[in-house]
Parts: structure tokens; sequence; C-alpha cells
């Protein structure tokens, strides 16, 4: 047995010797469906990662309610028209009235220019209690954030972002310093690790922490807010609160049926939207592709082993001729139509690999390879070759000596 299967693999490299340029356009074929599944698969599975990412960046089930009419297009939000009617007591009562809230944090931002000596840099101040840190996974890396003693009595005191602190201090500590927030002199009590944008395209290394009362009585002298962030307990309970703030914020704010909201509410959901919209387009593309590219490769390992079929007809004749049986030539050309796919397959995972770990790179995505998927993807090209092998595997045993005779 053993000694006729090595017999068939010799016929099997003498055959690819003989019909190179054939045999390589057929593991192309096949290595490209390989190479288009691991690719897709990859690239969404990273895309996939990031937004995972993102989402935790945004905040762990997090849903923001922001006055005035607010629209998000390309994960940016756009505000189309502001409005002053959001109170602290909106943000109680969410809490007090809603089920599956754990948390609701009211927030005051404002855009202001801030200064140290001749250096002065617009940026957004944003008024929150000090648990926004922790809702929002934000680390420290220098210093302390403010404390519930200096909440309650407004101390101007700020937490710089990553980047605004570079930019006024460069390589100093920037702990214990003042930066004057409109005419207001702060103190620096701590500065934030490097973040980076969330899925709302916010930089957070851009920005300023204050305590609320700071931010509302002492630079901005306002009695509203302007930003809710409402924790849920599960993710799959965010659109019933979602709903249910929109019904209790209108009741609150005494708008009657027919008019428009004078408010907004969003979650990670409405960011992701139209990035989630592309990834589902990406992926279906992607499978239709390796589809494709699978059909074109086991379309040309059918038609290359049917001629290969007709050119070696006096061959198998002869082998027939002297005792070799109609199994032994029909496990020859499945194994020949296998080799071609393993040896594609081999080649796909190599290309698929490489470059995907090349469109990582350059577009600084998480690392996905799914092994798992890399493994279906070279099984999925070997059963391609013996599907495409079998017709030719039964024409190439039917064939008689007679007929061969009479060919040659």
């Amino acid at each position: 047995m053993s000694h006729r299967i090595f017999l068939i693999f010799a016929v099997i490299i003498r055959i690819f010797k003989e019909y190179k340029v054939r045999s390589a356009l057929s593991v192309l074929g096949v290595a490209f469906g390989t190479f288009a599944l691991i690719t897709m698969v990859s690239v969404s599975d990273s895309l996939k990662e990031k937004s995972r990412k993102e989402v935790e960046k945004f905040g762990k089930n997090l849903v923001v309610v922001k006055s005035g009419k607010i629209r998000v297009f390309r994960g940016r939000a756009h505000s189309f028209s502001t409005a002053t009617t959001l109170k602290i007591a909106d943000a109680q009562a969410i809490k007090e009235h809603i089920d599956h809230v754990v948390d609701v944090l009211p927030s005051y931002h404002v855009s202001y220019p801030i200064r140290k000596g001749g250096t002065t840099i617009f940026s957004t101040i944003i008024g929150v209690d000090n648990r926004y840190f922790k809702l929002k996974n934000l680390q420290i890396e220098e210093g302390r954030i403010y404390t519930d003693k200096e909440e309650k009595t407004g101390e101007k005191v700020i937490v710089l972002g990553y980047r605004i602190a570079h930019d006024f201090f460069k390589n100093e500590d920037a702990v214990g310093k003042t930066l004057l927030i409109f005419r207001v002199p702060c103190r620096v009590v701590g500065v934030m690790e490097e973040k980076g944008s969330d899925i709302s395209g916010e930089d957070q290394d851009i920005l300023i922490y204050t305590p609320l009362k700071t931010a509302m009585r002492r630079l901005a002298n306002v009695d509203y807010i302007n930003t809710i962030y409402v924790q849920v307990d599960d993710d799959s309970n965010i659109p019933y609160v979602k709903k249910k703030i929109r019904q209790l914020l209108r009741k609150r704010h005494n708008i009657k049926p027919g008019e428009k909201d004078d408010f907004t509410v969003l979650s990670p959901d409405d960011y992701m939207r139209m990035e989630k919209e592309a990834l589902h387009i990406f992926s279906i593309l992607g499978g239709v592709s390796a589809a494709i590219s699978f059909l074109i490769g086991g379309i040309g390992i059918l038609s290359i082993m049917i001629l290969i079929v007709n050119e070696r007809i006096e061959e198998i004749g002869i082998r027939r001729a002297v005792g070799a049986r109609k199994g032994d030539i029909l496990t020859q050309f499945i194994l020949e139509s296998s080799f071609i796919a393993f040896a594609g397959g081999i080649l796909g995972v190599i290309m698929g690999t490489a470059v995907s770990l090349g469109i990582f790179t350059a577009f600084n995505l998480p690392t996905a390879l799914s092994s798992q998927w890399i493994l279906f993807s070279f099984v999925l090209s070997v059963i391609t070759g013996m599907i495409s092998g079998i017709y030719p595997a039964f024409r190439a045993s039917s064939i008689r000596p007679i007929d061969a005779l009479r060919r040659s």
C-alpha cells in the first residue's frame, strides 16, 4: 500500500514538472481565495476590536443626554441648536425614576482660552463629579483627581489632559502650577494619562476637568448644565433607558406632543452606527470576494485536470493494461487536484497573514489573527481541490486500455 502511494506521489511530482504554468495558475487561483478569506476576517476582527476599545473609552454602558439638538455624522456629534433647560434636578429625576440606572453625573462643558505667560490655547473645560474618571476609564499619570471636599466648596482646581499639560509645561511637573482659565486662576492638581479620541470624536488629551460647582459658579456663572452622563446596568437595557429618559425629560420640560425635544439622548450605538454599517458591508463584500476566488480556483483546477486527463489518455491506458486498478487512477487524480489546492492553501495562508499584519501596522489597528479562521481557510482550499478533482478523476478511471490503444 505504501509503495503504491509513493508511486502515485512520484507521478504527481512529474506531472507538476511537465505542466508548470497550468499548475502554477491553479495554485494561484486557490491561493487568492484563501488569501481573501483570511484578510477579510482578520481586518474585520481588527476593526471590531478597535470599536470595542473605543466604546471602553466612551464609558461602559453609558447614555449621554445633551442639551439642544445634536446630530451624529460619521461618528462626530454636531450641534444644531442650544438650550438652557437642562438642570441638575433633571439628572436627579433620572436616577430616582428610571429603572436600570446605576449612576447619573450632571456636567457642564464650556470652551475658554487657557493662558500661561505668553501662551494661549482654547480648550474645553468639563465640570463634573470626580466619579466621572472611573465612569470613563480615565487614569491619572501625575498628581491626583479633585476631592469630594473640593467639589462641595467649588475649589478652583483642575486636572489637565495629557496634551494640554505637555503644551503648557513641556517636560516640567505641572502639578501645583497655575493656569488662567479665562481670567480665573486655577491650580493644577493632576495630569491624565494619554488617552486619544473616543468614539464621539472628542480628543480626551486636550480636555480640562474641574468640579461641577467650580465650572458653573466660578467660571461660567450659570444655573443650568449641558450634559448628563447616565450609566446603565447592562447594555441590553440601554434602548429602554433612552426611551424612558426622553419621556421623562419631555414631561419635565413641558414639551407638548408634536413639539421637538430641547435635548438629545445618545449612546455608543448612535456614534458607531455608520461604522457598523460600513463594517457589515465590508464583511459581505469580503465574503463574496473570497467565495468567487474559491469558485474561480475550483473551476481552474477542474479545467486543467480535464486537459491533463485528455493529454494523458495513452499513459492511463498503458497503466491500466499493466495492472493499475480504477481505484489507483481515481486516487491519483484526486490527490493531484488536492495537492494543487494544498499548495495554493499554503501560499494563501502566507499571503493573507503577511498582508493582514501589514494592514494592522500601516493603519495602526489592533492585531487580530484568528488561528481557527486560518485553519478553516486552508481546509476549505483543500476541500475545493478535492471536489474539483472528482469529475476528472472519474473520467480518467473510466478510460479503457483498448480506447487508449486506438487513440495511439
